[in-house]
């Protein structure tokens, strides 16, 4: 990798780490607000409305975003038959809906979604004719301007959404917000396009990237069956106001969990490749990357389940507090996801990505087979089930990571027990200063901060007990000594392992 192609890379991580958090963070505020305004049945139309699109979207895309970034070479031609691909279907998939918006309604047994999805599917186009500047602009590793068109249209969609609220549209507030958002994002990018359409086109040539986008959407899709579904079940069972508190209950879930995913895993995937041939370099990487996870980002995941009672009603306010179980029960998913996910990366990495599809496979199978067994049931059965079938193929998963590149469990399990041991104690402290300060009857904001304040003081003092080599690695890892000019040099990889 050249001098040139690290700055590249460590800037666009930077950038996407920006983009990542800032974006996430303002979504969720937004929200809090917006959850505090409108009703449960209103937030649930909308949610149920957004997970049908967001399927058709998925179809629009094509995953031709990504052939596009792969692609070593790639003509103006091919990238104008790219984008006449995505917004011919984006158009055809319009039409679609508005055709089978009530069957669509009729199926879920909410024939009030009909107008939201209509109206909302006229987003599709616009953010199908930006598909192409942002698959360039990735492949030129210009996350700045993604940063900035991303949070541009996220600031404006949120003024044109809390204004709308607060005059009293209803659910029409998040329609125009998306439709507003990918406007601004659309036309953000097309100020400056790092291409310009013209109406040369080269279908031919771009037979190889629809067949790598055929393989790419086959994931999206299994990944939105695996992840997505369970939305589409409690909307057509339980009705719409039952999936706006499940969706209130998943949103804290979802931004940590997007924020790791798009930062943190991203690295770990390119140091991971760079060492696929050296398994004893990869599997230093892999212990060295599943240890810090541990000692961060496993604490967060136990401390949002542990205080989720008061955690929900902070956030959302106090009409959200049956979301405080989905809160819980998905923050304890997430501690072992977050570990979890690096096997996943260590597929891909040493070049066995259909490993990851399979396991993917097996998870929409058992997520559809628990959700079918237990339909009669209400939430807290369904969401036990949900999380029952995510956490099937874990064993499963670090065994395979152990006949691949060797790493050992027992090695693992050695290195990570103080951490897992110390978020265990973590809730355990927090649950029982929680019930502890609300049977004194404490504000709600204090009860919340004596909560998390006595969990980590928990979590901190067994681990400089037991581990405390583990604290101060961590700590030089956040803070390093060592100014960044002078490990200007160093690759991603070898900081990986050191």
């Amino acid at each position: 990798m050249t001098e040139s192609l690290q700055t590249k890379v460590r800037r666009g991580i930077l950038w996407s780490a920006v983009q990542s958090w800032a974006v996430r963070f303002s979504a969720l505020f937004v929200f809090m607000i917006i959850a505090r305004v409108l009703d449960a049945h209103e937030l649930g139309l909308f949610a149920a409305a957004a997970v049908v699109l967001t399927f058709f979207g998925m179809l629009a895309e094509q995953g031709l975003g990504e052939a596009v970034v792969q692609r070593e070479r790639i003509t103006p031609e091919q990238l104008n038959a790219v984008f006449w691909l995505n917004f011919g279907t984006a158009v055809l998939i319009v039409g679609v809906v508005w055709l089978t918006a009530p069957l669509i309604g009729s199926l879920m047994s909410i024939p009030e979604i009909v107008p939201i999805l209509r109206v909302s599917s006229l987003a599709l186009p616009v953010s199908a004719a930006c598909f192409g500047q942002l698959a360039m602009r990735k492949r030129n590793f210009d996350y700045r301007r993604i940063a900035t068109a991303t949070l541009m249209s996220t600031l404006i969609g949120s003024v044109v959404v809390l204004v709308m609220v607060f005059a009293g549209a209803g659910v029409w507030s998040l329609v125009a917000q998306s439709l507003v958002a990918a406007c601004v994002l659309c036309g953000w990018l097309w100020v400056r396009p790092i291409w310009r359409l013209t109406r040369a086109t080269d279908f031919r040539g771009a037979r190889p990237l629809m067949g790598y986008g055929l393989s790419r959407l086959t994931t999206y899709l299994l990944d939105f069956g695996n992840t997505r579904y369970i939305e589409l079940f409690l909307a057509s069972t339980l009705g719409p106001a039952a999936l706006a508190v499940y969706a209130v209950g998943l949103k804290l879930y979802q931004a940590l969990m997007q924020m790791m995913s798009s930062t943190v895993l991203d690295v770990a995937h390119s140091g991971f490749s760079r060492l696929a041939n050296d398994r004893d370099r990869l599997v230093a990487a892999y212990y060295k990357s599943i240890s810090l996870t541990a000692t961060v980002a496993v604490p967060v995941f136990c401390i949002v389940a542990a205080v989720a009672p008061s955690l929900t009603v902070v956030l959302f306010g106090p009409k959200w507090h049956a979301s405080a179980e989905v809160m819980r029960w998905m923050g304890v998913l997430g501690a072992v996801q977050v570990l979890q996910f690096y096997n996943g990366t260590v597929y891909n990495a040493i070049g066995r990505p259909g490993i990851g599809l399979q396991f993917m496979i097996a998870k929409v199978v058992l997520t559809f087979g628990a959700l079918a067994f237990v339909r009669d049931g209400g939430m807290s059965t369904l969401l036990h089930a949900y999380v029952a079938s995510q956490l099937a193929t874990t064993p499963a998963s670090f065994y395979l990571v152990r006949r691949l590149i060797g790493v050992s469990i027992s090695e693992l399990a050695r290195r990570i027990w103080p951490m897992l041991a110390g978020s265990a104690l973590l809730m355990l402290a927090a649950v029982i200063v929680q019930s502890m300060l609300q049977a004194q009857g404490w504000s709600i904001y204090l009860v919340l901060a004596g909560s998390v304040v006595a969990g980590l003081i928990a979590y901190l003092a067994l681990l400089g007990l037991a581990a405390p080599d583990v604290v101060r690695s961590t700590l030089a890892l956040i803070v390093p000594k060592e100014p960044p000019a002078a490990m200007s040099s160093t690759s991603t990889a070898d900081a990986v392992t050191k």
